[in-house]
């Protein structure tokens, strides 16, 4: 009788154990990120327009140039 309680119980604290090692998240890895070709802006290379602003933006061939940054008042406005 005690030897099944012992074993049992054994069981228990192994099975435990086991549970345990397997719910533990395991850490994470940085990789790059490939990207995709889904949902990207067509780039216009025309170098025959001047750069200007509309607001506080570039623009370029009516395209929005200088990554959100604010063009300063001396950049002719269109």
């Amino acid at each position: 009788m005690k030897t099944t309680h012992r074993a049992l119980r054994l069981a228990s604290i192994a099975i435990a154990a086991v549970l345990m090692a397997v719910t533990v998240p395991a850490p994470a890895n940085a990789r790059p990120d490939p990207g995709t070709l889904e949902g990207t802006v067509t780039v216009v290379t025309n170098h025959h327009c001047k750069q200007t602003r509309i607001g506080t933006q570039f623009v370029r061939c009516d395209a929005l140039t200088g990554a959100g940054t604010a063009a300063p008042s001396w950049v002719p406005e269109s």
